[in-house]
């Protein structure tokens, strides 16, 4: 498959502290891309290197073969890169919907009447399965509410790339069960998933690849399973002497 986005020796230091090393991805569209690794080995890091929150000290990205390296956050969302983020952020007192709208008239960079926003913002809760809470404030909704209503606004930007960090975490069984369906059903429209995750359930069933980071660089990439026999992964997430 033909990749969508492209992530070429990217680098990242904070001080002495090299987050990213040197490292390289690629992801088509439609395919879930894993990203896993212990905590602290540099994975929320590289998501804010593609989203363009932070920019790289060296490396290159490209979104459909454009260089958007040097690109700010929100050009890089009209470009159709957009991500969640680990702790949920939304205005605590705006109602569910007007952070979708919010996402809708000013995300993709298109005009849209406002009445025609607040449509197109309630199909995408409708979408996320919490339209009846459409008119309640961010901070009077449960997690997993809160969860979908952070995707639906991301998904209101109609982005190509979608950067999922822990996404799932945090859920009950059934909830995980309907998590995982919301991610499939993305990969099903086309959508490039890259999926920051520590439910190795979630990881084994969804993603096509998976790539391990430890300490900021790659130690390995390649199918769920036979990766996470891979000695290497067993030792960046065990230490040596457990493994």
């Amino acid at each position: 498959m033909a990749a969508l986005l492209e992530v070429e020796n990217l680098r990242k230091a904070f001080g002495g502290l090299v987050a990213v090393n040197d490292l390289s991805l690629a992801v088509a569209a439609g395919e879930v891309l894993g990203l896993i690794g212990p905590n602290g080995s540099g994975k929320t890091t590289l998501l804010n290197l593609i989203a363009g929150t932070i920019r790289p000290d060296a490396g290159k990205i490209r979104m459909a073969g454009e260089d958007v390296t040097r690109l700010a956050n929100h050009l890089r969302v009209r470009r159709r890169i957009n991500r969640t983020f680990q702790l949920v952020r939304a205005p605590p007192n705006m109602p569910a919907i007007g952070t979708v709208m919010a996402a809708v008239l000013y995300g993709a960079g298109e005009r849209v009447r406002f009445k025609d926003a607040g449509y197109e913002a309630a199909g995408w809760l409708g979408e996320m399965n919490v339209l009846t809470k459409a008119d309640r404030r961010f901070d009077q909704l449960t997690y997993i509410e809160q969860k979908r209503v952070e995707l639906a606004r991301a998904l209101a930007t109609r982005p190509r790339v979608l950067l999922l960090d822990e996404w799932l975490s945090g859920l009950s069984p059934s909830e995980l069960e309907g998590g995982m369906s919301v991610v499939w059903s993305l990969a099903a429209q086309g959508i490039a998933v890259i999926l920051v995750e520590h439910v190795m359930t979630a990881v084994r069933a969804l993603c096509h690849r998976v790539i391990v980071m430890n300490a900021g660089a790659k130690v390995a990439e390649g199918r769920p399973d036979a990766v996470l026999r891979d000695p290497e992964v067993i030792r960046a997430y065990l230490g040596d002497e457990d493994a």
